[in-house]
C-alpha cells in the first residue's frame, strides 16, 4: 500500500506521524470473527429497515413508506458511487470488488442491496484468511503480503463506513424516532428495533472505522485501544444528541425540520467548496460538488475535515453552531410538546438527551486530544479522518 503522507500539526516542529503496521503481524479468531459479524450486522439493519418499510407498505402509510425506503437507497447510491471511483483509482489490485465494479448491470445489483461495502468487507476477510494460512505454513512473505492487502481493504472501506453511518443509520434513526412519537402504538416494535439496530450499527461504524484507518497507516503510533474507545465515544454521543434534537423538531414540525436541514447542508457544502474542497473527486467538477454535498449531509451530525489542515477553530465554529441548535431543540420540545407526551415517560429523558451527551463527547473529546491522541513532541487538538486520493489514505489530522 502507498506510503501515506505525513501531516504537519499546529507547531512547526510537532507532527504526529501516521500508523505503522506492527513487526510482529498476526490474524486471530477475533479478526475473522469481526469481519463476520460486520457483513452479518449489514445485512441485519439492511433486514430490519427493510421490514419497518414493507409494514408501512402493508398500512397503506405510503409517506412513512416512502420516507424510509429514501433513506434505505440514497446512502446505497452514494457508497457505491464512491466505491466506484475508488475502483477507478485503483484498477491494478484484482478483487471481488474490483471484479465486480467491471460489469456495469452488477452495479444496480450493489446499489439496491447496499453491497458496497459488503463487498469491502469480504475481500478483506478473505486476505486476513489468506495471511493466518500463509502463517501456519510459516511463508512470512505471503502472510506480510496478504496482511497488507487486508488493511487496504480495510481502509477502503473506511470512507464507505463514515457514510453508512451518517447518511443511514443516524437519518433512520431520526425518521424512525419523530415516527414513533407521531404514530404512537402503531408499528412500535419495528421502529424500535429499527432504531436499535441502526443506533448498533452505528456505534460499529464508528468503532470499526476508527481501528481500520489508523492499522492502515503505515508510519504513525498506533492508537491505544483507550484512545479509540474515547474517540468512538465522543463521535457517538455528539451523533446520539444530534438524532434525538433533529427528531423532536421533525416530531413537531416535520416540513420546517426538512427545510432546517436543507439549509444546513447548503451551508456546509458551500463551506466545503471554499475551504476544504476535497481532492478525492476533483478530476470531475459534478463529482467533486456531489462529494462535498454528502458531506454536507454528514455534517448533519458530526464534524469530519476531508483535506489536510488545523482543525482547532473549524471545531469551535461547528460545534458550537450544533450545540446551539441542540439548545433550541430542546426548548421548543419543552415549550411546544403535546400535552400526552409531556406527561408520559419519555418527555424528560427525550429532552435530557438533546443536550447532555453532546456536552459528555465533547468533554470526551478534550480529553482524548489531551491525553491520548497519539502524538510526538506537544500536544494538538485535532481530529483524524482519512480519504482515499489518487490510490492513498491520506489522513488530515
Amino acid at each position: 500500500m502507498p506510503k501515506a503522507m505525513r501531516e504537519i500539526l499546529q507547531n512547526g516542529n510537532s507532527y504526529d506521524e501516521t500508523d505503522r503496521m506492527p513487526d510482529n503481524i498476526t490474524i486471530t479468531h477475533f479478526d475473522i470473527i469481526m469481519y463476520v459479524v460486520a457483513i452479518v450486522g449489514h445485512f441485519v439493519d439492511l433486514g430490519l429497515d427493510i421490514n419497518v418499510a414493507v409494514r408501512y407498505s402493508m398500512a397503506q402509510k405510503m409517506v412513512e413508506f416512502g420516507w424510509t425506503l429514501a433513506f434505505i437507497l440514497l446512502p446505497a447510491f452514494v457508497n457505491t458511487a464512491v466505491s466506484i471511483r475508488m475502483y477507478a483509482q485503483d484498477k491494478q489490485q484484482v478483487s471481488i470488488t474490483n471484479e465486480v465494479t467491471k460489469r456495469h448491470w452488477l452495479r444496480i445489483f450493489i446499489l439496491v442491496l447496499q453491497m458496497a461495502p459488503i463487498l469491502r468487507f469480504t475481500d478483506a476477510l478473505i486476505y486476513a484468511i489468506k495471511s493466518r494460512q500463509a502463517e501456519t505454513k510459516r511463508d512470512h512473505a505471503s502472510q506480510r503480503h496478504y496482511y497488507k492487502l487486508m488493511l487496504k481493504e480495510d481502509a477502503d472501506a473506511a470512507l464507505l463506513r463514515i457514510f453508512e453511518c451518517f447518511l443511514e443509520a443516524a437519518p433512520q434513526q431520526v425518521l424512525q424516532t419523530s415516527l414513533l412519537f407521531a404514530l404512537r402504538g402503531q408499528f412500535r416494535v419495528h421502529q424500535i428495533l429499527s432504531i436499535c439496530s441502526s443506533l448498533i450499527g452505528m456505534g460499529w461504524c464508528l468503532a470499526a472505522y476508527q481501528r481500520a484507518v489508523r492499522f492502515a497507516q503505515q508510519d504513525k503510533e498506533n492508537m491505544s485501544w483507550t484512545g479509540t474507545v474515547l474517540q468512538t465515544l465522543w463521535h457517538f454521543l455528539v451523533t446520539l444528541s444530534r438524532v434525538m434534537s433533529i427528531s423532536v423538531i421533525a416530531y413537531l414540525y416535520p416540513y420546517g425540520t426538512i427545510l432546517a436541514c436543507a439549509i444546513h447542508i447548503i451551508i456546509m457544502t458551500t463551506w466545503l467548496q471554499l475551504f476544504d474542497r476535497s481532492p478525492f473527486c476533483a478530476h470531475n467538477k459534478m463529482a467533486e460538488l456531489s462529494f462535498s454535498l454528502a458531506l454536507g449531509g454528514v455534517y448533519l451530525f458530526t464534524y469530519i475535515l476531508p483535506i489536510e489542515g488545523r482543525t482547532r477553530y473549524r471545531y469551535a465554529i461547528y460545534y458550537t453552531i450544533c450545540f446551539l441548535q441542540n439548545i433550541a431543540c430542546g426548548v421548543i420540545w419543552f415549550l411546544a410538546v403535546p400535552d400526552d407526551i409531556r406527561s408520559s415517560v419519555v418527555y424528560l429523558p427525550v429532552l435530557i438527551f438533546t443536550v447532555v451527551p453532546y456536552i459528555v463527547g465533547i468533554c470526551l473529546m478534550v480529553v482524548y486530544y489531551s491525553f491520548f491522541h497519539p502524538k510526538r513532541g506537544k500536544s494538538s487538538s485535532d481530529m483524524s479522518v482519512s480519504f482515499k486520493v489518487n490510490g492513498q489514505i491520506s489522513e488530515i489530522s
